[in-house]
């Protein structure tokens, strides 16, 4: 094989890495994620439901790792992304929805009535200040379900429209996105909650299943003694040419380098553990060890 061939092979076999990206969440980690936007979701659902007074309901579509740039460019041009601030950290949580979703929120609470979303459209003082009272409340609920995950209980910080100029977090940096689908009503639009890494990661390692005790070496050793092992009683090998096998059939004798004195070679994978030599008890073939290879450590 050609080193071109070789070289066309492998692009085929193993897609680029892109550095760019960070890295993916464990299972572990996506699990713990996971149950944590789910809690927050029936809490958000519940707020959302009696200051509203619509019923809603929230379902966790996904968690993801990725960056910035990424997540933005998957929202609308114009929508609602709500900053939430961590005391002694520049990076902002952020909780997004569609303006018109929140427009149908303050037509509710202003005791109107609704069947359907209203245009969207950026928010008057008057709804803002509405608006900045129910996320208040959302970010306690946020801080309740992700309390061991976060640095500290966001606050209100502002309310952005439009995410490309959102300009208090820098494109590359990597964040966490839960996606929500969200019904209200008869409505159903999507909901995202941004998280970012460096805040959640660390928090995340620590509280996860690889953060408690140590396994003593004691609980090493039994692992490593109850774990299933193969192993084969082998002749010597013998070696012979591609023709000679091409030519075999049934009947033919080949002629073994194992003296019939010989203990047998008895091999756990590719790697001699002794040697034994064939029998039987009852119906049963048997080996019985011969020899076993000194302790070197």
């Amino acid at each position: 094989m050609t080193a071109a061939a070789v070289l066309e092979d492998s692009a085929v076999r193993y897609a680029e890495y892109d550095f760019s990206r960070p890295a993916q969440l464990g299972r572990e980690s996506t699990r713990h994620l996971e149950a944590a936007f789910e809690s927050f979701a029936r809490l958000w659902s519940s707020q959302l439901t009696a200051k509203v007074r619509v019923r809603a309901h929230l379902t966790l579509e996904s968690v993801d790792l990725v960056s910035y740039e990424e997540y933005s460019a998957t929202l609308p041009g114009t929508t609602a992304m709500v900053a939430g601030s961590f005391a002694d950290r520049e990076e902002p949580c952020v909780v997004q929805f569609g303006l018109d979703s929140a427009l149908l929120w303050v037509v509710q609470m202003m005791g109107g009535r609704s069947t359907s979303l209203p245009a969207a459209r950026t928010f008057t003082p008057i709804e803002l200040a509405l608006v900045r009272n129910l996320m208040e409340g959302t970010f306690e609920h946020l801080h309740a379900s992700l309390d061991a995950l976060l640095p500290g209980a966001p606050r209100f910080s502002a309310v952005h429209y439009n995410p490309q100029y959102m300009q208090v977090i820098a494109a590359t940096t990597a964040v966490i996105v839960a996606r929500y689908t969200m019904r209200l009503g008869d409505s159903e639009t999507v909901a995202t909650v941004m998280l970012p890494a460096s805040t959640v990661v660390d928090r995340l390692a620590a509280t996860g299943s690889d953060a408690g005790a140590a396994h003593t070496a004691e609980q090493t050793l039994e692992q490593v003694r109850s774990t299933p092992l193969e192993l084969t009683l082998r002749l010597a090998p013998l070696t012979i040419g591609t023709g000679e096998i091409l030519d075999l059939a049934p009947g033919d004798l080949l002629r073994l380098p194992h003296p019939e004195t010989r203990p047998y070679e008895l091999v756990a994978g590719r790697t001699q553990i002794g040697l034994a030599t064939p029998g039987s008890r009852g119906s049963r073939l048997t080996c019985k060890i011969t020899t076993t290879p000194e302790e070197t450590h």
